[in-house]
Protein backbone atom coordinates (compact mmCIF):
# COMPACT_ATOMS: atom_id res chain seq x y z
CA UNK A 1 0.00 0.00 0.00
CA UNK A 2 2.87 2.61 0.94
CA UNK A 3 4.63 2.04 -2.49
CA UNK A 4 1.32 2.18 -4.04
CA UNK A 5 0.68 5.76 -2.07
CA UNK A 6 3.72 7.05 -3.40
CA UNK A 7 3.19 6.21 -7.02
CA UNK A 8 -0.50 7.75 -6.95
CA UNK A 9 1.29 10.88 -4.94
CA UNK A 10 3.96 11.19 -7.55
CA UNK A 11 1.33 10.37 -10.27
CA UNK A 12 -0.10 13.89 -9.51
CA UNK A 13 3.46 15.58 -9.12
CA UNK A 14 2.24 16.49 -5.03
CA UNK A 15 4.45 16.48 -2.44
CA UNK A 16 3.42 14.64 0.92
CA UNK A 17 3.38 17.50 4.03
CA UNK A 18 2.21 17.69 7.12
CA UNK A 19 -1.01 15.21 8.84
CA UNK A 20 -4.00 17.64 9.35
CA UNK A 21 -6.21 14.96 10.71
CA UNK A 22 -6.92 11.43 11.99
CA UNK A 23 -9.88 9.34 12.01
CA UNK A 24 -11.35 6.49 12.74
CA UNK A 25 -10.13 4.89 9.54
CA UNK A 26 -8.11 7.24 8.10
CA UNK A 27 -5.30 10.16 7.97
CA UNK A 28 -5.63 13.14 6.01
CA UNK A 29 -2.67 15.08 4.73
CA UNK A 30 -1.99 18.18 3.22
CA UNK A 31 -0.22 17.97 -0.27
CA UNK A 32 0.86 20.83 -2.71
CA UNK A 33 1.52 20.51 -6.41
CA UNK A 34 5.06 22.05 -7.54
CA UNK A 35 2.78 25.69 -7.98
CA UNK A 36 1.98 25.68 -4.37
CA UNK A 37 -1.88 24.53 -5.02
CA UNK A 38 -3.01 22.38 -1.74
CA UNK A 39 -4.70 19.15 -2.00
CA UNK A 40 -6.60 17.21 0.92
CA UNK A 41 -5.12 13.29 0.63
CA UNK A 42 -7.52 10.85 2.59
CA UNK A 43 -5.71 7.46 3.16
CA UNK A 44 -7.13 4.61 4.72
CA UNK A 45 -4.65 3.04 7.64
CA UNK A 46 -3.77 -0.14 7.40
CA UNK A 47 -5.75 -1.29 10.59
CA UNK A 48 -9.21 0.21 9.45
CA UNK A 49 -12.13 -2.50 9.91
CA UNK A 50 -13.87 -1.05 6.84
CA UNK A 51 -11.71 -2.32 4.00
CA UNK A 52 -13.26 -0.95 0.43
CA UNK A 53 -14.32 2.64 2.65
CA UNK A 54 -12.29 4.63 0.88
CA UNK A 55 -13.76 3.31 -2.65
CA UNK A 56 -17.01 3.68 -1.46
CA UNK A 57 -16.65 7.54 -0.03
CA UNK A 58 -15.31 8.67 -3.43
CA UNK A 59 -18.15 7.30 -5.03
CA UNK A 60 -20.65 9.12 -2.82
CA UNK A 61 -18.12 12.70 -3.08
CA UNK A 62 -19.10 12.03 -6.84
CA UNK A 63 -22.25 11.70 -6.22
CA UNK A 64 -22.37 15.24 -3.73
CA UNK A 65 -20.17 16.97 -6.22
CA UNK A 66 -22.58 16.78 -8.95
CA UNK A 67 -24.97 18.82 -7.07
CA UNK A 68 -21.75 21.51 -5.72
CA UNK A 69 -21.55 19.55 -2.34
CA UNK A 70 -18.28 19.08 -0.52
CA UNK A 71 -14.54 19.67 -1.39
CA UNK A 72 -14.16 18.63 -5.30
CA UNK A 73 -12.90 14.75 -6.01
CA UNK A 74 -9.97 15.42 -8.01
CA UNK A 75 -8.97 11.38 -8.48
CA UNK A 76 -9.29 7.90 -5.95
CA UNK A 77 -6.95 5.07 -6.17
CA UNK A 78 -8.06 1.94 -4.82
CA UNK A 79 -4.60 -0.29 -4.26
CA UNK A 80 -3.24 3.38 -2.69
CA UNK A 81 -7.11 3.19 -0.32
CA UNK A 82 -6.69 7.09 -1.31
CA UNK A 83 -9.11 10.20 -2.25
CA UNK A 84 -7.17 12.72 -3.19
CA UNK A 85 -9.56 16.21 -3.28
CA UNK A 86 -9.66 19.99 -2.81
CA UNK A 87 -8.00 21.13 0.04
CA UNK A 88 -10.67 23.59 2.02
CA UNK A 89 -9.16 26.46 3.18
CA UNK A 90 -11.58 26.73 6.32
CA UNK A 91 -12.47 25.98 10.27
CA UNK A 92 -14.85 23.68 11.26
CA UNK A 93 -18.77 25.03 12.35
CA UNK A 94 -18.07 24.62 15.74
CA UNK A 95 -14.77 26.75 15.48
CA UNK A 96 -16.27 29.23 13.47
CA UNK A 97 -19.41 29.55 15.78
CA UNK A 98 -17.98 30.43 18.56
CA UNK A 99 -14.29 31.63 18.13
CA UNK A 100 -14.91 33.77 15.20
CA UNK A 101 -18.40 35.07 16.39
CA UNK A 102 -19.87 35.18 12.84
CA UNK A 103 -22.77 38.28 12.59
CA UNK A 104 -26.29 37.46 12.35
CA UNK A 105 -26.22 38.17 8.85
CA UNK A 106 -23.29 36.23 8.28
CA UNK A 107 -25.01 33.01 10.42
CA UNK A 108 -28.47 33.31 8.62
CA UNK A 109 -26.48 33.67 5.21
CA UNK A 110 -24.46 30.63 5.97
CA UNK A 111 -27.62 28.52 7.45
CA UNK A 112 -29.34 29.09 4.54
CA UNK A 113 -26.83 27.49 2.45
CA UNK A 114 -26.26 24.61 4.55
CA UNK A 115 -30.17 24.03 4.08
CA UNK A 116 -30.31 24.14 0.45
CA UNK A 117 -27.00 21.71 0.78
CA UNK A 118 -28.70 19.20 3.05
CA UNK A 119 -31.77 19.38 0.99
CA UNK A 120 -29.65 18.67 -2.36
CA UNK A 121 -28.41 15.57 -0.45
CA UNK A 122 -31.76 14.43 -0.09
CA UNK A 123 -33.14 14.99 -3.45
CA UNK A 124 -30.06 12.61 -4.61
CA UNK A 125 -30.41 10.36 -2.02
CA UNK A 126 -27.38 10.71 -0.11
CA UNK A 127 -27.83 10.33 3.57
CA UNK A 128 -24.65 11.48 5.18
CA UNK A 129 -24.92 10.23 8.24
CA UNK A 130 -22.87 12.26 10.30
CA UNK A 131 -23.48 15.87 9.80
CA UNK A 132 -24.66 16.53 13.66
CA UNK A 133 -22.86 15.95 16.80
CA UNK A 134 -19.54 18.05 17.26
CA UNK A 135 -19.84 20.17 13.87
CA UNK A 136 -16.28 18.75 12.74
CA UNK A 137 -17.84 17.23 9.34
CA UNK A 138 -19.46 20.83 8.04
CA UNK A 139 -16.17 23.47 7.14
CA UNK A 140 -16.71 27.27 6.82
CA UNK A 141 -14.34 28.60 3.83
CA UNK A 142 -12.42 31.27 4.72
CA UNK A 143 -13.57 33.31 1.68
CA UNK A 144 -17.18 33.84 1.86
CA UNK A 145 -18.59 31.86 5.07
CA UNK A 146 -19.85 29.01 2.96
CA UNK A 147 -20.68 25.63 4.37
CA UNK A 148 -18.80 22.79 3.13
CA UNK A 149 -20.01 19.15 4.04
CA UNK A 150 -17.16 17.05 4.21
CA UNK A 151 -16.55 13.29 5.16
CA UNK A 152 -18.70 10.98 3.20
CA UNK A 153 -17.15 8.27 4.43
CA UNK A 154 -20.01 6.83 6.40
CA UNK A 155 -22.62 8.08 4.02
CA UNK A 156 -25.04 5.84 2.24
CA UNK A 157 -28.18 5.56 -0.61
CA UNK A 158 -29.34 2.90 1.38
CA UNK A 159 -30.67 4.41 4.49
CA UNK A 160 -34.05 6.94 4.62
CA UNK A 161 -32.27 10.62 3.83
CA UNK A 162 -32.75 12.77 6.40
CA UNK A 163 -29.90 15.58 6.28
CA UNK A 164 -32.15 18.46 6.67
CA UNK A 165 -33.96 16.95 9.63
CA UNK A 166 -30.64 16.27 11.21
CA UNK A 167 -29.35 20.22 10.77
CA UNK A 168 -32.53 21.70 11.53
CA UNK A 169 -32.41 19.51 14.78
CA UNK A 170 -28.77 19.97 15.07
CA UNK A 171 -29.45 23.79 15.03
CA UNK A 172 -31.80 24.34 16.08
CA UNK A 173 -34.16 21.64 18.35
CA UNK A 174 -31.24 19.96 20.66
CA UNK A 175 -32.53 21.25 24.12
CA UNK A 176 -28.95 21.10 25.56
CA UNK A 177 -27.01 22.06 22.86
CA UNK A 178 -24.32 24.57 23.35
CA UNK A 179 -24.95 25.50 19.30
CA UNK A 180 -28.70 26.03 19.33
CA UNK A 181 -27.98 28.67 22.52
CA UNK A 182 -25.08 30.24 20.65
CA UNK A 183 -27.27 30.47 17.45
CA UNK A 184 -30.22 31.60 19.23
CA UNK A 185 -27.96 34.35 21.12
CA UNK A 186 -26.95 35.66 17.86
CA UNK A 187 -29.90 36.05 15.68
CA UNK A 188 -31.48 38.13 19.00
CA UNK A 189 -29.00 40.52 18.35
Amino acid sequence: MIVCLKKFISKHGLKKGKRIAKGWSSFIYECTDSKGKKFALKVEHGKCPRKGMAKREAEFLKLANSFSIGPKLVDFDSEAEAILMEFIDGVPFSEWLFEHNPSRKQLEKFIDLLFKQARALDKAGLDHGQLAGRGTNILVRNRGNKPVIIDFEKASTNRKCHNEKVIESFLFKSPYSAFVKKIRETVKE
